[in-house]
C-alpha cells in the first residue's frame, strides 16, 4: 500500500503535465501531513456517507469544518504554513481517491453580496478501506449503524434534485410576480416600462434569497 501512495500520489510544486510522471517519492514529511489529515478526517467522517461534519443538537443541516478548523485538528494550528500544509494534504487525499473533490459553498447575501462558508467535503470510504484491505469491516460498521440509527440516510442526489425542484419553483414564483418583467417573448418586444437590467436582475435576487 505505501508503494502505491508514495509512487502515485499527486505531489504538490509538480506541474500537472508531470504530477503522475515524477522522479522521486513522496517524502517523509509529505507521509506525515497526509496521515494526520486522514486520521483527524476519519475522525470527522460520517461512517454511512463519508461526510465530514457533525450533527447539531436541534436538528438541520449538519456543521461543516472549516479549513482553519481541519489544520489545527490535524497539525495543533491555524497559521498559514498550516493551511498550505492542510491544502497540499487534501489535495493528495483526492489524487489518491480517498476523497472526493471539495464543493466550495458561497451563500448569496444581497445584491453586491456573497458570503463563503464552509466547503462540503467527503471521504471515499469504500477506495479507502478497498486499498488497506478493511471493506469488510466497513460493511459491518455500517450494517451496525443502519440497526442502531435506521437506514434514512442522507442521499447527496436526492438532495441535489431537490435544491434544483426548489430553485424551478422560486424562479416560476419570480415569473409570476413580476409577469411584465420578462415582455413578450414570443413578439420580441422588451417588457413595457421594464426597469434597467441590473436593477431587474437585483430584484429577481432579492426574491430569491427571500425564499
Amino acid at each position: 500500500m505505501w508503494l502505491r501512495i508514495s509512487r502515485y500520489v499527486a505531489v504538490a510544486g509538480y506541474p500537472i503535465d508531470r504530477a503522475l510522471n515524477r522522479v522521486r517519492a513522496l517524502r517523509s514529511d509529505g507521509a506525515e501531513s497526509l496521515l494526520a489529515m486522514i486520521v483527524a478526517m476519519l475522525y470527522l467522517a460520517d461512517l454511512r456517507t463519508g461526510f465530514i461534519g457533525r450533527p447539531r443538537a436541534d436538528r438541520g443541516p449538519w456543521k461543516r469544518y472549516s479549513l482553519h478548523d481541519l489544520a489545527q485538528l490535524a497539525y495543533g494550528g491555524q497559521t498559514e504554513a498550516d493551511l498550505r500544509r492542510a491544502r497540499r494534504s487534501l489535495d493528495m487525499l483526492v489524487s489518491l481517491g480517498w476523497a472526493f473533490p471539495t464543493k466550495q459553498v458561497r451563500r448569496y447575501v444581497d445584491a453586491n453580496t456573497f458570503r463563503s462558508e464552509p466547503a462540503v467535503r467527503r471521504l471515499n470510504l469504500h477506495r479507502l478501506c478497498e486499498m488497506t484491505g478493511t471493506s469488510w469491516l466497513l460493511s459491518r460498521d455500517r450494517q451496525h449503524a443502519d440497526r442502531n440509527k435506521g437506514e434514512g440516510t442522507a442521499s447527496f442526489e436526492t438532495g441535489r434534485e431537490r435544491r434544483e425542484r426548489k430553485t424551478l419553483e422560486q424562479l416560476q414564483r419570480v415569473r409570476e410576480t413580476l409577469p411584465g418583467l420578462y415582455g413578450d417573448r414570443h413578439a420580441g418586444d422588451p417588457p413595457a416600462g421594464a426597469k434597467s437590467e441590473a436593477q431587474a436582475l437585483s430584484t429577481i435576487l432579492d426574491l430569491l434569497g427571500k425564499g
